[in-house]
């Protein structure tokens, strides 16, 4: 369950922690308009009739992809999730490369979801619970790994260029996680937008990031995986 949970990028970590929060009114002015779902959002790149389109290169695309990734150090932004029922959650996302993330969500939510490094651990502080899988597991990987290269890195279902966004659709070619991602990024200039997790079943999470920021100092300790209270307690008992 929990390898679920993570590999849909954690929506559902809580169902009803999420479903607790109303959709705000404002998530679909705010939340970033994807280009497989909105054509009418790109008609200042309409080109005047007759005009020839610039013939698009796979290639250096991914390699661009590639070099803004790794580029990244520290990221920090406030992100909105809409999870396949609709309902809206909304938090901050902070990143320290490579291997360490934290999902922070907003209240009421009691869901935390830390990458250390090596692993990803879904933490409830209501129930006092910390669930763990591999990063190496999720799709998280390919935005943390140390050294990024799309295209040995998973299997490419699908690149493209339009409406001022580049979309990137990969999977894990080995299978071992379900579904696949399409991250979505801002063109000239490449900056990561949001991403559309669909699981095995067909269903879409997006999640959507809102006043970025690169290059903050973040402190190590905001992603340090706590221990569970149960484990806590075992460890005073044995004092």
């Amino acid at each position: 369950m929990i390898t679920h949970l993570i590999s849909a990028l954690l929506l559902q970590a809580s169902p009803a922690a999420a479903d607790a929060l109303p959709e705000p009114a404002s998530v679909q002015a705010e939340a970033v308009q994807p280009q497989t779902m909105q054509p009418e959002a790109g008609p200042a790149e309409t080109a005047p009739a007759g005009a020839a389109q610039p013939a698009f290169d796979r290639a250096t695309a991914i390699a661009d992809v590639n070099t803004y990734l790794n580029a990244i150090t520290t990221l920090r932004a406030h992100f909105i999730q809409i999870s396949p029922n609709g309902s809206a959650a909304r938090g901050i996302v902070s990143i320290a490369r490579p291997g360490r993330l934290l999902f922070e969500y907003d209240d009421p939510s009691p869901i935390r979801v830390i990458a250390d490094g090596t692993t990803v651990a879904l933490e409830d502080r209501a129930l006092e619970t910390v669930d763990r899988v591999p990063l190496r597991s999720t799709p998280l990987w390919w935005l943390l790994k140390s050294d990024i290269d799309i295209a040995n890195d998973a299997e490419i279902v699908d690149i493209r260029s339009e409406y001022g966004f580049l979309s990137v659709i990969v999977r894990d070619p080995d299978g071992e996680m379900d579904g696949d991602i399409e991250f979505v990024f801002a063109r000239p200039e490449l900056e990561l937008r949001e991403w559309f997790v669909t699981d095995a079943l067909g269903e879409v999470t997006r999640v959507s990031l809102l006043e970025t920021e690169t290059g903050l100092a973040l402190n190590p300790r905001l992603f340090s995986i706590p221990e569970p209270e149960s484990r806590r307690d075992s460890r005073r008992g044995r004092r």
